[in-house]
């Protein structure tokens, strides 16, 4: 028996469905030494040379490689899919320092998806790491003015300025970091060594506490602060920073790649496995995969939430249950496990239960339609209908503002129907 949960697949962010099959042979596409573009605006990827890497990591990059040749293959592949397959691929080549198939890749799923920033980003990362500063530049700067929050571009671009001499443009960029979160050490330490280089002691010392103070594991700030005080001539200062160094840098908050990291700890690839095994209804083999991503990453939001959603799929719906479970003791905030063991309480009767999980679905998310109507059924079958009139009236308030014209004369009859009628039954709208 099965369940139908509606929401699933937190995979690292935004990920898009990549409409692949994954085979067992590996011989037909790891045999040639690149994969030939299937729109002539797209590069060849150039197979890397596995044979000196283990042979765990070297079955991972076979196996996304066969991924990727056959999403290539299909002539159904949408620019979406295929530009998602090409931006894991390369993730993976990244996070192994495979370097030139991660261009490859990530410029064709740029080339796909021009307005997606992971891959302009880590296109920039790239640059950055060869030494192509112009062309980092040119990237990070595009974007940031894509994704203007993500405090990594400008903490990234202050560094490089910094690395050109270039303090003015420096400065404003770790200023920028700074409006975006003020507690960034990061943006801090920066902002010292702008004021070390220009022999602005005072200033740098200051700089440099207050990005000690917000990250006091990062010793190697102590050597910026030496510095500074050697500059300000106070020699005891200067041995008392001097003995605390040590090798630990700051760094910013990067989830893109952060999440390399995680390709390479192995939890993701159980998770894009676990992803294509699903889509092909294979949902014994996916709940596999999910569940060794959680092995992996036991905090994983992602694992714990897929696991779930493909348990619900085999019958096991008191596993289900405990994933979704384990997943608010991870993050008491996320929306799809609060929704998803919502659909499995009221389907168990427990109507009180799934109200809690619904409301909060709603204090988290108020223009979450789907989870206001659930709601409001669930009131309805406790005959709590002042409550259910209560809650329609925040739901017709809410669809107002949101321009849900679909929804109101339907939520607008029903909200007269618990009001007046007894017992009060409603017709569903669809969100």
């Amino acid at each position: 028996m099965s369940v139908n949960i509606q929401r699933c697949f937190v995979i690292c962010g935004a990920l898009l469905l990549v409409c692949v099959a994954q085979t067992s042979s590996t011989a037909q596409t790891t045999q040639v030494e690149l994969l030939p573009p299937p729109k002539a605006a797209l590069l060849p990827v150039h197979w890397p040379d596995l044979a000196q890497l283990e042979s765990d990591v070297r079955e991972q990059i076979k196996s996304e490689q066969n991924a990727l040749a056959e999403a290539v293959k299909n002539a159904s592949t949408t620019d979406a899919d295929l530009s998602e397959a090409y931006g894991l691929m390369g993730q993976t080549y990244h996070a192994y320092s495979l370097r030139a198939p991660a261009r490859e890749c990530y410029v064709n799923a740029g080339r796909l998806a021009a307005r997606d920033f992971r891959w302009i980003y880590l296109l920039a990362k790239l640059d950055q790491q060869e030494g192509d500063v112009s062309e980092a530049i040119r990237r990070f700067q595009t974007a940031g003015s894509l994704q203007p929050r993500f405090i990594a571009v400008p903490v990234n671009l202050g560094n490089i300025y910094l690395e050109l001499n270039r303090l003015a443009e420096a400065q404003a960029s770790f200023a920028q970091a700074l409006e975006i979160q003020q507690g960034s050490a990061a943006a801090y330490y920066g902002l010292g060594q702008v004021a070390l280089s220009k022999r602005a002691f005072a200033e740098a010392v200051d700089y440099f506490q207050k990005a000690l103070t917000l990250a006091p594991e990062a010793n190697r700030i102590h050597y910026s602060l030496a510095m500074a005080y050697r500059g300000l001539r106070d020699p005891e200062k200067v041995r008392m920073h001097l003995a605390q160094q040590g090798p630990v840098g700051v760094r910013v908050a990067d989830p893109l790649m952060d999440g390399l990291q995680e390709l390479v700890q192995g939890a993701r690839v159980h998770l894009i496995r676990g992803r294509l095994a699903f889509e092909a209804k294979r949902y014994t083999e996916a709940a596999a995969e999910f569940r060794s991503a959680v092995a992996a990453k036991p905090d994983s939001v992602a694992a714990h939430v897929n696991l779930g959603v493909a348990l619900t799929q085999t019958g096991d719906l008191k596993g289900a249950s405990d994933e979704f479970e384990a997943t608010l003791r991870i993050d008491s905030q996320n929306a799809t496990a609060h929704y998803n063991l919502a659909l499995l309480l009221a389907r168990d009767n427990r109507h009180e239960q799934a109200i809690v999980h619904l409301q909060a679905v709603s204090n988290i998310n108020p223009n979450d339609f789907a989870a206001r109507l659930l709601l409001v059924q669930e009131l309805l079958k406790l005959d709590r209908c002042a409550e259910a009139a209560d809650w329609q009236r925040q739901t017709i308030e809410a669809a107002t503002k949101q321009g849900r014209n679909d929804l109101l004369a339907q939520l607008k009859a029903d909200l007269e129907r618990y009001e007046k009628v007894r017992p009060c039954r409603p017709t569903n709208p669809k969100p």
